[in-house]
């Protein structure tokens, strides 16, 4: 059998976020994802062909976002929106391991020109995180059902629960499905939910961004986002010290284990 993976950038598409159950109303996914709305932007621009790319993104600081490195890999300029205000970026480094938009490491840091505040930044993984337990993945990617697969996309933000099923080659892999322990707003990532986060539970209670959206999997046949296929998510706690190499430990806001207090 074929392991076919398909990387959830989307192209000259416009963009919503995952494929829901069926069975729940779509307004409950825009809920939860709101929650996330104060720090889970939009990562977009456009090729050298002048083809608009969009993905997804996490502002863990007042001047960086943490993304997959294949979402603004054929960008030629990057601008990242949060609650409407369009953010210039100057800066786009890629993990050094990652060796294109098929290869592991999938995992890139994007420097905002101008500071830019949040009442909070999300805490990033202290690798406590435990599997078999319920995660939520966001994003600003297509949406559809479980059933049917893509629909289309509206550009808004949503987000659903799965299961951190097992981690393969430093990535956590969620099985795609519709029962107790992929929690209650089952969903799959979709084109442009790529580089958005996915939460989890650390050992002392608190919410963490374990993950970071990376690609969609299915044995044999083509990926349509469905029930029965796997999402794959960039563990970010293998990525703490380059994280912090890069950032000079998040612009002073530190919020992983280690670091020096916030200057």
């Amino acid at each position: 059998m074929r392991l076919v993976a398909t990387l959830i950038a989307v192209s000259a598409i416009a963009a919503s976020a995952a494929t829901i159950d069926d069975s729940q109303p779509d307004s409950r996914y825009l809920d939860y994802g709101a929650t996330f709305a104060g720090y889970v932007v939009r990562v977009v621009g456009n090729n050298a062909d002048g083809v608009p790319l969009a993905g997804s993104g996490t502002l863990i600081s007042p001047h960086w976002v943490l993304t997959a490195a294949h979402v603004p890999h054929e960008m030629t300029a990057v601008t990242v929106v949060l609650g409407g205000e369009r953010l210039a970026c100057d800066r786009v480094v890629r993990h050094p391991e990652w060796q294109g938009v098929h290869g592991w490491h999938d995992i890139a840091l994007v420097r905002l020109e101008r500071h830019r505040h949040a009442d909070v930044y999300p805490r990033l993984a202290d690798g406590t995180e435990r599997l078999g337990s319920v995660a939520a993945a966001a994003g600003y990617g297509m949406t559809g059902t479980l059933t049917r697969g893509l629909t289309g996309g509206d550009q808004r933000l949503r987000a659903g629960t799965c299961v951190l099923g097992s981690i393969e080659f430093g990535v956590y892999v969620c099985p795609i499905r519709r029962t107790l322990d992929a929690g209650p707003l089952p969903a799959c990532i979709a084109p442009g939910d790529s580089g958005g986060p996915l939460w989890a539970t650390a050992a002392d209670g608190s919410t963490r961004l374990v993950g970071v959206n990376s690609y969609v999997a299915r044995v044999g046949g083509k990926t349509r986002y469905v029930l029965g296929e796997e999402s794959g998510h960039t563990r970010v706690a293998l990525y703490l010290d380059w994280i912090r190499s890069v950032t000079g430990e998040l612009d002073g806001q530190c919020t992983m284990p280690g670091c020096r207090e916030p200057r």
